[in-house]
């Protein structure tokens, strides 16, 4: 019997011993314990996740964030938050990458990516501790004919020369530089006949100023190639940015479509796109220092052609028609046809995807002005991660992957263990920071479990003590103590 009774305790003794040599970090004030991390080596970056205090702390996040800063699991709401940061050499390393950029970001829940929907939104990317980093920018300006219908060129004008533009081009806490281009056919021209850096916001406005309509087509992928290639190695931009240690970011403005001729259909832009991606992805290698790797943002004026466009999976360069075009649109002239409908907003946000930038879209001049200062914005220190899943997926242990997957590669995971009775007290946040669960089901989410524990133990109480009963108790017979004897009965009655 005594075997019998010990065995629970055993058991309980065994799965605490196993839950020890997991390693499992507790997380203050939550019922959530976390596995160690695991960062893969051999990418261009190290991708490193809290887990600890100690972790927050000592990057020098204060103790008022460090809520934010460690893992966190609210089983009402399907919420899972992770933050993050990356290193080089064992040094941290600011990143350009924020929520409007999502795709360059893979995260998995169990093996099976989590991605927006169309009229939801399942991942959210929250930068922490901006830092100003020394960038080296080039603009190129689409110059084509169609630039002067509807005052285009102005409306460009009017949002380069806003005054949060220049000063998200020429912050004051760290030095930049900018080579402004614009472009129809062949190489792109410098603005003012000569290819130069400006250092200054005087400089900038007066180049902004002779912006001008030009003649052609739009070699827009011829732009963006030159601008990323052959332009970086000419010694008035090589010798700073590697004196100084600039970031080059690009940032590419057209009202159409690629058009080399009057003939030139959709179609015919796959392969020129693909070939613009191949180049993307050589000049972006792994062979190419960090730093030198341009990132490209594209910025359309006008509305998109395809509004519902969704960039394919994976970074393969080779683009089909279809996936370009859309089966609607293949073999329509771009010349006079498409280019009265929209913009190729496809091949925009297919351009920054691979670039690690991102693309807008806009038709105002407050529009444009947003995009340039996204594109010019400060990189970050660390990252929180939010993400959203069925809640019933959060009933046992799961692990979090997160891969960096389009300006630069690096990649990280852990494993999260939430309470299996108890969850942690659930968030209620709003507006949009996301959770928010009924106050009645998260309640009951710890109520239940809590009398369900009450009536098993009782239950198993009652089943030991009759299994006792049954096996090795012993029948105890109740002996009649001795007594007087009872009266005679009394004599019969006589006659």
């Amino acid at each position: 019997m005594q075997r019998l009774v010990r065995l629970p305790w055993l058991l309980l003794c065994a799965l605490c011993l196993l839950s020890c040599g997991t390693r499992l970090t507790p997380i203050p004030g939550t019922t959530t314990r976390v596995g160690t991390p695991e960062t893969k080596k051999d990418l261009d970056l190290d991708l490193r996740i809290f887990t600890t205090p100690a972790d927050c702390s000592g990057f020098g996040i204060p103790k008022t964030e460090q809520h934010v800063c460690l893992p966190h699991v609210d089983r009402s709401s399907g919420e899972v938050r992770v933050s993050f940061y990356f290193s080089l050499k064992g040094d941290p390393y600011p990143m350009p990458l924020s929520d409007d950029q999502q795709d360059n970001l893979l995260v998995t829940h169990l093996g099976t990516r989590v991605q927006n929907g169309q009229n939801s939104q399942a991942v959210k990317i929250v930068p922490h501790e901006p830092e100003p980093v020394k960038q080296m920018f080039v603009l190129v300006i689409d110059g084509s004919s169609s630039m002067s219908e509807n005052n285009r060129m102005k409306k460009v004008k009017a949002a380069l020369l806003q005054r949060d533009v220049q000063d998200a081009f020429f912050p004051d806490e760290v030095k930049t530089g900018l080579v402004l281009l614009q472009f129809t056919g062949g190489t792109p021209t410098p603005v003012g006949g000569s290819l130069q850096v400006l250092w200054n916001k005087e400089d900038y406005v007066a180049a902004v100023r002779q912006l001008r309509v030009l003649s052609g087509f739009t070699h827009l992928y011829d732009a963006i190639t030159y601008a990323t290639g052959p332009l970086l190695a000419e010694d008035i931009l090589d010798v700073p940015i590697d004196t100084e240690e600039m970031a080059v970011t690009v940032v590419a403005l057209t009202d159409g479509f690629n058009n080399l001729q009057g003939s030139d259909t959709c179609s015919d832009n796959a392969g020129r796109l693909t070939t613009l991606l191949k180049h993307l992805r050589r000049v972006r290698s792994g062979e190419v220092e960090m730093r030198r790797r341009p990132q490209v943002f594209t910025v359309g004026l006008g509305r998109p052609l395809r509004p519902r466009y969704e960039l394919p999976k994976g970074l393969d360069p080779q683009v089909s028609p279809t996936e370009l075009c859309g089966k609607r649109y293949l073999d329509r002239r771009i010349d006079g046809d498409l280019e009265t409908l929209g913009i190729d907003n496809a091949s925009l946000a297919l351009i920054a995807n691979r670039a690690g930038g991102f693309s807008y879209v806009s038709r105002s001049k407050e529009g444009l002005g947003r995009a340039f200062r996204a594109a010019a914005a400060k990189r970050y220190n660390w990252f929180e991660l939010r993400y959203r899943v069925d809640p019933f997926f959060l009933r046992r242990s799961f692990k979090t992957g997160i891969q960096l997957v389009s300006f630069a590669s690096a990649e990280a995971s852990v494993e999260i263990h939430p309470s299996a009775w108890l969850d942690a007290p659930p968030g209620v946040k709003a507006e949009d920071g996301w959770t928010v669960a009924p106050p009645y089901l998260a309640t009951l989410e710890v109520v239940v479990p809590s009398l369900a524990l009450l009536f098993s133990m009782s239950f198993l109480g009652a089943a030991f003590f009759n299994t006792k009963r049954a096996l090795f108790g012993r029948t105890r017979r109740r002996k009649k103590k001795p007594g007087r004897a009872p009266p005679p009965p009394p004599p019969p009655p006589q006659a």
